[in-house]
């Protein structure tokens, strides 16, 4: 059968104004798509890539006392409803985490007072006088700090100087023999520092202009890194952090003169010192800190962008696991999570999410320590079930 083909437009020369047509088309196609991909890296790169790297130049010689997100805790309250509306509603106060867009510290063994632009809360405990937040400086060019805050108003003290750039992940007061231990060490040496509360209370870093010196330094024989660290009943509890993988956290008994249970060991005709866990239990991954209060372990657990938990188990029965499968209770909060404390009945929340490093990404971030009735937080233990947020 004869076919009878109806020729289209332009397919009776040689087609060369289809073939151009279609051609300007590619083009404009692989045009778009470089400057679409060329504003993704842009934005990733000027956002995410180099706050994690550079440092900007700091606009004030102190450290800053101001929120650096949101001007009043009303605007912070705003932004926390528009995902958290519960935890907006139970919320009963806030305290400004200082320090987070410039730090007065020191750099490496130096004398002399510099300034950071990068520091990042990790760490956080309170004692009778004192809250107490530890930061690290995230490019890594100065020394960890500590902040030390009047409890009963919030108000900015000092800041500390410590002798490392340690990550800082955990603090916890010894009430009994009023020290403050911190996280110290690196992969494969963990260690704890002590530092007397009479030594902080006078220390200036103006008059100093130095670190501050510690009273105990530990290296852990049982654990592979001391992440995040609290105080319960005479023991240091120190767990580990892993973005993936089980981790463990484990319990060191502190001795009457305020120091922690060591061993002598014996090996290849050497004598060394050795501190080792009394108690071990599992844990999940991402657990940023733990925390022990009227038989109930919390743990905080955050990684990246996504949104933080908080675990609660009840430990009356003393478990073996706080691994997230066996949690009573999981209740989500805003992302980065850091340190929780719980003090007079109430939790205390720090996040490090409006650090320098993570202040671009679009995602609620949080200048301030969130504070909780830790009776909304804690359940009745008849009514023991697992609630999400």
């Amino acid at each position: 059968m004869r076919k009878f083909v109806i020729p289209r437009k332009n397919d009776q020369n040689t087609g060369r104004p289809r073939n151009k047509w279609s051609l300007r088309k590619k083009l404009l196609i692989f045009i778009s798509a470089a400057l679409i991909i060329y504003a993704i890296g842009a934005y990733l790169v000027t956002n995410i890539y180099l706050p994690t790297q550079e440092e900007i130049p700091p606009k004030v010689r102190e450290t800053n006392t101001y929120p650096v997100i949101y001007e009043t805790e009303q605007e912070m309250r705003d932004a926390v409803r528009g995902r958290f509306a519960k935890l907006d509603d139970q919320m009963t106060a806030s305290i400004v985490v200082p320090g987070l867009m410039t730090t007065r510290t020191t750099k490496g063994s130096f004398h002399g007072v510099v300034y950071c632009t990068s520091m990042t809360p990790q760490g956080m405990a309170i004692s009778e006088d004192y809250i107490f937040i530890s930061a690290y400086c995230h490019t890594h060019m100065h020394n960890s700090v500590i902040y030390m805050l009047d409890r009963r108003t919030g108000e900015f003290i000092k800041e500390i100087p410590l002798r490392s750039r340690a990550h800082v992940g955990g603090l916890a007061y010894d009430p009994v023999n009023r020290n403050l231990w911190v996280s110290g060490g690196s992969a494969g040496a963990a260690k704890a520092i002590a530092y007397s509360i009479d030594s902080l209370e006078n220390y200036s870093l103006s008059r100093e202009k130095k670190s501050i010196k510690s009273k105990y330094s530990y290296t852990l024989a049982t654990i592979t890194r001391n992440s995040y660290m609290s105080y319960s009943d005479g023991h240091l509890i120190i767990g580990y952090f892993t973005p993936q993988g089980p981790s463990t956290l484990q319990k060191f008994r502190i001795t009457e003169d305020g120091g922690l249970a060591s061993q002598l060991i014996v090996e290849d005709d050497e004598i060394y010192e050795s501190v080792m866990a009394d108690v071990t239990a599992a844990t999940s991954n991402q657990i940023q800190s733990a925390l022990e209060t009227d038989g109930f372990v919390l743990l905080s657990k955050s990684y990246g962008p996504f949104d933080s938990q908080l675990q609660l188990y009840d430990n009356r029965a003393f478990l073996s696991s706080f691994e997230e499968r066996n949690a009573d209770r999981i209740y989500l909060f805003p992302q980065k999570m850091e340190q929780i404390c719980a003090c007079d009945d109430k939790l205390y929340c720090l996040f490090e999410s409006a650090a320098y490093a993570y202040r671009s990404q679009p995602l609620l971030r949080l200048d301030r320590i969130m504070v909780f009735n830790l009776g909304d937080i804690l359940p009745e233990r008849e009514e023991i079930i697992e609630l999400d947020f």
